[in-house]
């Protein structure tokens, strides 16, 4: 989900403008995710949507035009919120780096506790996952400099142009970066479904992000 699905939602016309401003769009909003996470695009209804929200059918229509602009807005809507959280995240850990090794472990055990571990971002991940083969504007851009791997590209470019690592491709660096911390979680608990302990996601990206550095260290 990148700029594409901003864009996306933000071409509809004059009904999108309207959108979930006002206490009666926030209802709105926070109705169609719930009911979008806990059972899907398809059988979620407009009329589920309104009932849950206490508004009108033509509440709705007026403010998002269809359901599709409102399935897209709200997932929007949502990432923008991941992302903030995950920026602070970055910046907190990566803004000014002392120690490369500790302060990536710091960043990658913040982003796996709480981002793989969030109910409501565990459940998003799923619904995009199942729903993304029928909205192409789901499948994100990996070199987006508005996603997570576009962040992490940058703060590891400006560690391999500090000298503090040895990498050539920033972007590809991120990969592999996150392969082997967040995505072994992701993989291992089969995105939230299988528990996992605080100690076993510590091994996890403790080990990941030393395998990291072995690999990019600067000589």
């Amino acid at each position: 989900m990148s700029s594409g699905l901003a864009e996306h939602t933000g071409s509809r016309g004059p009904s999108r403008a309207v959108g979930a401003a006002g206490a009666k769009g926030e209802a709105i909003a926070q109705a169609a995710l719930r009911l979008f996470l806990r059972d899907g695009y398809e059988r979620t209804s407009v009329d589920a949507i309104a009932a849950e929200a206490g508004v009108s059918k033509r509440t709705i229509y007026n403010r998002y035009g269809d359901k599709e602009n409102l399935f897209l807005s709200v997932l929007r809507d949502t990432y923008t919120s991941m992302m903030a959280t995950f920026r602070k995240i970055a910046e907190k850990h990566l803004g000014e780096v002392t120690d490369v090794q500790r302060n990536l472990t710091a960043f990658a055990l913040e982003v796996a506790r709480t981002m793989t571990t969030a109910p409501d971002r565990i459940a998003l991940v799923r619904l995009i996952l199942t729903e993304a083969p029928f909205f192409p504007t789901l499948v994100r851009a990996e070199q987006d400099p508005a996603t997570m791997h576009g962040h992490v590209t940058a703060y590891l470019a400006r560690l391999a142009g500090a000298g503090r690592l040895a990498i050539s491709d920033p972007s590809e660096a991120a990969e592999h970066l996150v392969a082997l911390t967040v995505n072994q979680i992701n993989g291992r608990t089969m995105f939230g479904v299988v528990p996992i302990s605080d100690a076993e996601v510590e091994r996890i990206v403790t080990a990941g992000v030393a395998a990291f550095v072995r690999a990019y260290r600067a000589d």
